[in-house]
């Protein structure tokens, strides 16, 4: 037998093997169910003004004219801080709906904090896709079993164990698994909420890792959190939310929760297991909210919300909110002098790119800002918006791109933190601006997924004060240091330049801080079809 036939033969083999196991699980075994009806329908607590933390949010927005308050949580220690703050004022209900939500030190401070909430007599709803859950995600069951709390799980697919079945079963439903629930909201006692780009997870809290992300949520309060409820309730009820005890293998014993429990309130008694510096400075709600009071910016705010899928055909209620990529192209194409656009993933459709054109042929001055190859977490969208780079720059758009080692996300750190984790920043908000008075805030990427298969959602806010705020914050993003401005020479060949008072004082003509592997490995994958996929 010569070389070549052995070699086949070396990976024939395991492929064989595998597509048995694949066969045989179809055949004899059988998919798990994908949705399940027994179940109780429950809907989003409505009585605000009788808790303290609605009382103090209708203090602070009497006399404001019917308008909703937004505070700008730029920072992922604020974001977190926030959500620790109303889960120890909560008194009735905290409905949570995520895409993912890990089990590492931020989900676990936050785990910590249901169980106290719940041991209070306050009721938890909380969602999850299971896109992204561990394969057994037994700490999620482990979160549901106590009295008060419930955890359902979005489209659960496959056995909840650590097998490639799992992934089977992925494949063979995908049709209907990969339109995955992205929506990010966290709502307390009906009256104050957040909602933004956060999942709940490490990176997303500025915890010192190997990735950290740059996001943004905005806190709200007032008229534009009365939907919020109905929102939560469209998927909570839906046929494709099923309670996880139903999902889980394994189910906890009395003695796991008990043990979890004591677990998870010793973890949050330590300093380490929280970002640097946040655990040093405790905040209280009286404190908090009537600083709080100070700090919104006010306007009209929309709910923006997508639909639940059908399921097999029948159409799933929906309440009267406005649909979420619908909304935003429209708010875009109303511009008159200028729109920014800070997207993690930036794919547009070509309807999209036709609508760019439109936009600068007219005089709105178009930023756009995404990640870098080097700061972006899945090479297959950098490689699909790189298809289209050349033309969002020729139709006249500005494009910038995140580095790694952007200085205001490494300013948030100490030299040792930085050395240590070897900490690369990635962009992960979802945020438009449109002529400084219209700003969107939440979990939409502009992007092939968030427009046609992913659920999303966020909020819509007409405000001058938080337009010029969020404007500066993108700005900042986007200045020399913290991003690369993307160009064009004479020659039409792409550049990667570093501006100082509009001079250039760094050029490269391959994307920086990248690998020749990396850079290969991105041709290789530019070969391959968009399928709208990403």
């Amino acid at each position: 037998m010569n070389t070549a036939t052995l070699r086949i033969c070396k990976w024939a083999v395991p492929v064989f093997i595998i597509a048995a196991v694949c066969l045989y699980t179809v055949v004899k075994v059988g998919f798990a169910p994908t949705y399940s009806m027994d179940k109780t329908a429950s809907t989003a607590f409505d009585a605000p003004e009788t808790t303290a933390l609605g009382q103090a949010a209708q203090k602070i927005t009497d006399n404001q004219n019917g308008e909703s308050g937004f505070l700008l949580l730029d920072r992922g220690r604020d974001a977190m801080s926030w959500r620790l703050i109303l889960a120890d004022a909560a008194q009735k209900s905290i409905d949570i709906q995520y895409f993912l939500w890990k089990n590492d030190a931020a989900g676990k401070v936050m785990m910590q904090r249901m169980l106290a909430a719940a041991e209070r007599g306050v009721r938890i709803r909380i969602l999850i896709d299971d896109s992204m859950t561990e394969t057994d995600p037994q700490y999620l069951a482990l979160l549901s079993a106590p009295e008060n709390i419930e955890v359902r799980l979005y489209k659960p697919f496959g056995p909840k164990a650590k097998s490639m079945l799992r992934w089977v079963d992925y494949v063979a439903h995908m049709k209907v698994i990969n339109h995955r629930m992205h929506n990010k909201l966290y709502l307390v006692d009906g009256s104050m909420e957040i909602i933004g780009g956060r999942n709940i997870g490490e990176e997303y809290f500025e915890y010192p890792g190997s990735y950290v992300f740059r996001s943004r949520d905005l806190l709200a309060l007032g008229p534009v959190v009365k939907q919020s409820g109905a929102a939560f309730d469209l998927y909570w009820n839906s046929d494709w939310a099923v309670p996880i005890e139903q999902v889980v293998l394994n189910l906890p014993t009395e003695d796991d929760v008990t043990k979890n429990r004591a677990a998870l309130d010793a973890f949050a008694k330590k300093a380490s297991s929280y970002p640097h510096g946040f655990y040093d400075d405790p905040k209280q709600i009286d404190a908090e909210m009537t600083r709080l009071a100070k700090q919104l910016y006010w306007g009209k705010g929309t709910l923006l919300i997508d639909d639940v899928p059908d399921r097999n055909g029948r159409p799933q209620t929906h309440a009267e909110l406005d649909r979420t990529g619908v909304t935003i192209e429209r708010a875009a194409m109303q511009a008159q002098n200028e729109i920014l656009i800070q997207s993690a993933y930036l794919i547009l459709e070509e309807s999209s790119m036709d609508e760019l054109q439109a936009l600068t042929d007219r005089g709105v001055k178009v930023k756009l800002h995404t990640n870098s190859m080097a700061a972006n977490n899945h090479l297959s969208a950098y490689v699909s918006y790189k298809k289209q780079r050349r033309g969002m720059l020729s139709s006249g758009a500005e494009v910038y791109e995140m580095r790694p080692d952007a200085k205001s996300e490494t300013a948030l750190f100490e030299a040792e933190e930085l050395e240590q984790h070897n900490i690369s920043f990635g962009l992960h908000a979802k945020t438009m601006v449109f002529d400084r008075t219209n700003v969107f805030v939440g979990s939409f990427n502009l992007d092939p997924r968030s427009v046609d298969l992913n659920t999303e959602m966020g909020l819509l806010v007409e405000s001058e004060g938080l337009g010029e705020a969020v404007a500066a914050s993108i700005e900042n993003d986007m200045a020399s240091g913290n991003s690369w401005r993307v160009q064009h020479d004479p020659a039409g060949k792409t550049k990667w330049v570093t501006l100082h008072d509009g001079t250039v004082i760094e050029e490269f003509d391959i994307e920086p801080m990248t690998t020749a592997k990396e850079r290969a490995q991105a041709q290789a994958m530019a070969l391959i079809p968009d399928t709208g996929q990403m």
